[in-house]
């Protein structure tokens, strides 16, 4: 499909089709300090509990205490062909690189009746603003969907514009990454930027500009990172050094409208800088780990690089 954004809907054998299967699933998230204090794994399990999408981490009966972040009503036969618990990475997602195990969640929670995500999950902020809701790659996301939905259309019957319903949550996710981006800021920049926006709308607007020019950015990063022979260091490089710009742009332009002094400009930038600086490390680490074992190692988060505020 040479247009991600055109759908199109194999319509052969139609009247041979049952009914979609509603599979109950949850969404749990488990902390495990892997990348920041007070982490967290997020995985998909069916509610009885037969079929589990670990995404490189714990799954239901692994040691850990779990809490339920979502539930939905999952369509069976679209989800085991778009990401089928056995082969996760079907959905698109190259685990560190355009997306971790939230945004896997995010990804195999789309394929159902709720528009529900896994923003309970303990710093889901800091993925999301990363990596995004449901990471890199979302023309090519699109087609996946369609593609798969293509396929278990010919098996079983959806309700009405059920594939345009759930492309357009694709669509639609800047405010949540621009609250994400509000948090992170808060938090690992050591700056009340939530209160600045109340007060100030015109930071708000240009948080939204400065975030919706980061989703156009990594996207043109991403795909030609997909479509090119550059190297995975190289492609990290060039997303470290569009977050850090963005960043700047955003905490100069608090600074140059007098909305913050110099002196909390310039520690609001160091801290975030440092921020990425040290996730980027540990996250390089667990993706050698994974293309060796197949599963992250929790003990790295043990280790000095780890980010600590």
């Amino acid at each position: 499909m040479d247009n991600p954004d055109e759908i199109v809907i194999n319509k052969n054998n139609l009247l041979l089709r049952d009914n979609v299967t509603i599979l109950d699933t949850e969404a749990y998230a488990v902390l495990s300090n892997t990348y920041v204090p007070n982490d967290s794994h997020a995985f998909l399990v069916s509610l009885d509990r037969k079929m589990c999408w670990a995404n490189f981490g714990r799954c239901w009966g692994d040691k850990g205490e779990f809490n339920l972040i979502a539930k939905q009503k999952s369509y069976q036969e679209w989800l085991l062909e778009f990401c089928p618990p056995e082969n996760y990475f079907k959905c698109g997602i190259i685990f560190g690189v355009n997306g971790v195990c939230h945004t896997f969640t995010n990804r195999e929670l789309l394929i159902g009746e709720n528009d529900v995500d896994v923003r309970e999950a303990a710093k889901s902020f800091v993925t999301t603003a990363i990596f995004g809701k449901y990471g890199y790659g979302l023309d090519e996301l699109k087609k996946l969907i369609t593609d798969s939905y293509n396929i278990a259309n010919m098996k079983v019957m959806f309700p009405p514009n059920t594939l345009e319903t759930i492309l357009a949550r694709i669509d639609n996710t800047l405010n949540d990454e621009v609250n994400a981006w509000q948090q992170l800021i808060e938090e690992y920049g050591k700056l009340s930027l939530i209160e600045i926006c109340k007060e100030h709308n015109d930071v708000l607007d240009m948080l939204k500009n400065n975030v919706n020019n980061l989703l156009y950015e990594r996207e043109k990063i991403f795909n030609y990172f997909i479509k090119s022979n550059l190297s995975r260091q190289q492609y990290e490089k060039n997303i470290h050094s569009l977050l850090i710009t963005n960043t700047n742009n955003f905490i100069t332009f608090l600074g140059n409208n007098n909305y913050i002094d110099e002196n909390t400009k310039n520690e609001t930038i160091f801290n975030l800088i440092d921020f990425f600086n040290k996730l980027f490390k540990i996250v390089d680490e667990q993706v050698n780990t994974i293309n060796d074992s197949n599963k992250m190692d929790e003990e790295l988060a043990k280790k000095k690089v780890l980010v600590k505020y």
